[in-house]
C-alpha cells in the first residue's frame, strides 16, 4: 500500500485515482493503492503496477497503471 503521505496528499493520491468500470464504482475511479515492484530494479527505477481487488464483488482484480514510479514526496 502506500504511505499516509501519499494517501492523505491530493497532488500525490490524484495519480492513483485510477479508471474502473461503474459496476466497480459508479465514479468509474478508484484510488489504488495497492502495487507491487516489477523486475530488478531497485527503489524509483523499478517498474510499478497499481491494482484494485474487486474478486469479493465482481469476481476481479483490475490493473490501472504499469509503468515508472509514481511521484512521491521525495520525487516533487
Amino acid at each position: 500500500s502506500e504511505s499516509e503521505t501519499v494517501k492523505n496528499g491530493a497532488k500525490l493520491a490524484r495519480h492513483r485515482l485510477l479508471p474502473v468500470p461503474r459496476d466497480v464504482d459508479p465514479s468509474g475511479k478508484v484510488h489504488m493503492w495497492a502495487h507491487i515492484r516489477l523486475g530488478g530494479g531497485a527503489g524509483l527505477s523499478a517498474p510499478r503496477m497499481h491494482y484494485f481487488d474487486d474478486v469479493g464483488n465482481t469476481g476481479k482484480i483490475y490493473i490501472g497503471y504499469l509503468g515508472p514510479h509514481l511521484p512521491v514526496k521525495s520525487t516533487n
